[in-house]
């Protein structure tokens, strides 16, 4: 945290700058263009899905028809929920794309069923983090408590004083 100096009257007086909180609750959205089939832009936004839709369909001279959202998912972390999705269909991405963001639609999948995946696997994602967590605080307590087993194995194992003092 930095500081900034405020003048009050005639004094300096320092102040602590607060550290702006990033918002990182929102949506993962999955977005269809008119004139792009079987296409999907799989993107995050921490604001309202059409706060994003009026960004996205703005007049742009290189993007021709409009956008609209077909399915959003809610999560209490954009980043981790947007890279799970993307890592999801990592094998459809569309690579010719200027956008990291759009993927072909899979066959046998409709863009429903792509988006109740993302919600499956993020569900999972945040039990086994939970599970992690958990098992490297047992970790940690069990390399204390070995820690602490080993020190007192050295003090029981060491000569007696009265041995090495020279009296």
């Amino acid at each position: 945290m930095g500081c900034y100096f405020e003048k009050v009257t005639t004094k300096m007086v320092a102040k602590k700058r607060t550290k702006k909180r990033v918002k990182k609750s929102g949506l993962i959205y999955f977005a269809t263009n008119t004139r792009l089939a079987d296409m999907v832009k799989i993107g995050m936004t921490v604001n309202t899905a059409e706060e994003r839709l009026n960004t996205a369909n703005r007049k742009h001279e290189f993007m021709a028809g409009r956008w609209s959202i077909n399915q959003k998912v809610k999560t209490n972390d954009v980043k981790r929920t947007e890279e799970l999705a993307h890592q999801l269909f990592k094998d459809f991405h569309d690579t010719e794309s200027v956008s990291t963001e759009m993927f072909f639609v899979p066959k046998e999948y409709t863009i429903k069923k792509m988006a109740d995946l993302v919600r499956e696997k993020d569900k999972v994602l945040i039990d086994r983090a939970d599970k992690t967590e958990a098992a490297k605080a047992a970790i940690e307590a069990a390399k204390r408590e070995l820690d602490e087993i080993t020190q007192e194995t050295d003090e029981l194992l060491s000569l007696p004083r009265d041995i090495l003092s020279d009296d």
